[in-house]
């Protein structure tokens, strides 16, 4: 993880004073001109922007999968996680689809007798698109506060005399105020390192600074800047991290680590929003007051409106798939199999097999030194290296990709590993092994380390213990991180675009290069394949579950 992510990109922060000269020109040069300060606080305002409505959307949702009925909580779980399985690229497709000028969005504006409006290539198509990538970073950490709340504090409230809608304003949102801070947090860091969104929707009015260091570096070849870029980028993040582990008391490596878990306050952490609260508690007493709030059935309507409203774009690409034109238009005028015909050319499948291969090898070797430094964390005789070591493979969770990316693209080019596989492998596997890390690391800190304690005394070597008692036992921990690595360079878009070139393509680059270049609907054949393995994987695993379960209960 030193090697490959933290020294290419100190180099990175190095190359933004010395290249072309030793200074700060380049710095000058971003900050004095109009139009590249321009992209820095539009890039601040869109993650901002996106964040926001991730919250809008997301806490309601987040609500009734915690408190809603089993049926409620699966259809939810279903609409947040699904999405969450398909490649960014592939939701960019869709809302292409959707945000055009002969979308769907513009046939319901049409239907009302007004002129369609053009959102594709604006901000506007950006934060839409990325408050929707965005919304599961929220949901997970509003989820796991809100089943730590104690529901009697809000009967307490509500049997003094407030209504359901000021109980929850005045008592329960509070209590949730942990959950807001860390999804908003996590949802920011990951907004404001975009790169695929904005490159792809955005066009010029809605460029942010992963674009601008993507096309210095690719087009421009200016180093210095896209590496000045960079440095800026990241220490916005930093700053951002820095603040909210002084307002929460959360280490880098809970947040980066355990997205869901609960936070709690620090005890420097200031109070505020005192004002806010008392403005929202007496706007919630007017709606009780009317009797808006008395129905329980609306709040899960509109959870479960919402949550058709996040699967939607989903399933908006599967007549896409099947249409007999070229243009983007839904519905399409016609119906035809020639895009599924497409897929199954070399053009496509060279690019899917290299996808394959590296994601392969990213699996085994994230997995092996993934699953060796959760041994010597938790494991391990040497105290005092637990928390840096964490904490350093961590990083490429909280580090804004863009930002590596830029670096793994500047110095791999110096030792010719750019436009090959072992690049891309040695990057991506610095991107995974945070997963496998993770994941392993929490299935060695559940078991009990009696069985080894025991073996030892009967004489088992350490090899003999880790062979014999620890893998099998952690065996379902390292197939679940294997999972994880495998998807994390399937999908990665981002490093894969800066990477590749004329010799290696990867799925990803080859989707990023339809959709920019020209208007593709194999794209969507693409994305219905994935849907559909996905599916598969589901539904394969529900019913492993179910026969695991009933074994269990035969014997």
């Amino acid at each position: 993880m030193t090697l490959v992510f933290v020294l290419p990109v100190a180099i990175l922060c190095l190359r933004s004073v010395t290249e072309p000269t030793f200074g700060l020109e380049n710095f000058t040069r971003l900050l004095g001109h109009s139009g590249y300060v321009d992209n820095i606080v539009r890039t601040i305002l869109i993650s901002a922007a996106s964040t926001f409505v991730a919250l809008i959307f997301g806490y309601p949702i987040a609500y009734q999968m915690v408190h809603g009925g089993v049926w409620l909580r699966t259809f939810l779980t279903v609409a947040i996680m699904a999405p969450y399985l398909t490649s960014v690229l592939l939701r960019s497709f869709s809302w292409l689809v959707i945000l055009g000028r002969e979308g769907p969005v513009n046939k319901l504006i049409e239907q009302f007798g007004l002129e369609p409006i053009g959102m594709v290539f604006t901000p506007i198509a950006v934060v839409v698109s990325l408050s929707h990538y965005l919304l599961p970073l929220m949901i997970l950490p509003l989820a796991a506060t809100m089943r730590s709340v104690d529901d009697s504090r809000v009967r307490a409230a509500t049997s003094l005399g407030a209504g359901p809608a000021q109980a929850f304003v005045r008592v329960y949102l509070p209590l949730t105020k942990p959950g807001i801070q860390a999804g908003s947090v996590l949802c920011f860091v990951y907004g404001i390192g975009a790169f695929v969104i904005p490159a792809l929707l955005g066009g010029s009015k809605g460029s942010m600074l992963g674009s601008l260091i993507h096309s210095a570096i690719k087009q421009s070849g200016d180093y210095g800047l896209a590496s000045a870029a960079a440095l800026v980028l990241g220490a916005l993040v930093l700053v951002i991290v820095l603040v909210f582990q002084r307002l929460t008391g959360m280490s880098t490596t809970e947040l980066a680590g355990r997205s869901g878990a609960t936070v709690t306050r620090s005890p420097h952490a200031k109070r505020g929003g005192g004002r806010v609260l008392r403005l929202a508690g007496r706007a919630a007493g007017g709606l009780d007051r009317l009797g808006v709030t008395r129905s329980r059935r609306l709040p899960k309507v509109l959870a479960a409106a919402l949550g058709a409203l996040v699967l939607a774009p989903q399933f908006i690409v599967i007549p896409i798939s099947f249409a007999s034109t070229q243009a983007l238009i839904f519905p399409p005028v016609g119906y035809s199999t020639q895009w599924y015909a497409e897929f199954f050319t070399a053009s496509w499948l060279d690019p899917l097999a290299v996808s394959v291969r590296i994601a392969l090898l990213v699996t085994i070797i994230a997995g092996v030194l993934g699953t060796l430094a959760a041994m010597g964390v938790v494991r391990g005789a040497v105290r005092g290296w637990g928390a840096s070591t964490s904490t350093l493979m961590m990083l490429p969770l909280l580090f804004p990709t863009v930002v590596a990316a830029a670096g793994f693209s500047m110095e791999f080019e110096r030792i010719g590993l750019v436009d090959t596989e072992l690049g891309i492998v040695l990057a991506h596997v610095t991107l995974a092994l945070p997963f496998v890390f993770s994941v392993v690391s929490a299935g060695l800190r559940s078991l009990n380390p009696v069985y080894e304690r025991a073996a030892s005394s009967l004489g088992a070597s350490r090899t003999v213990q880790l062979r014999r008692i620890v893998l099998p036992l952690i065996a379902p921990s390292i197939l679940t991180a294997g999972l994880f690595a495998f998807l994390t360079s399937f999908d990665e878009s981002t490093v894969a675009i800066f990477l590749s070139g004329v010799h290696v393509k990867t799925l990803p680059k080859r989707i990023f290069e339809a959709l920019s270049l020209e208007t593709n609907p194999t794209v969507a054949v693409i994305a219905v394949f994935v849907m559909a393995c996905a599916a598969l994987i589901w539904l394969g695993y529900a019913l492993f579950r179910r026969l695991t379960q009933i074994s269990r209960s035969n014997s």
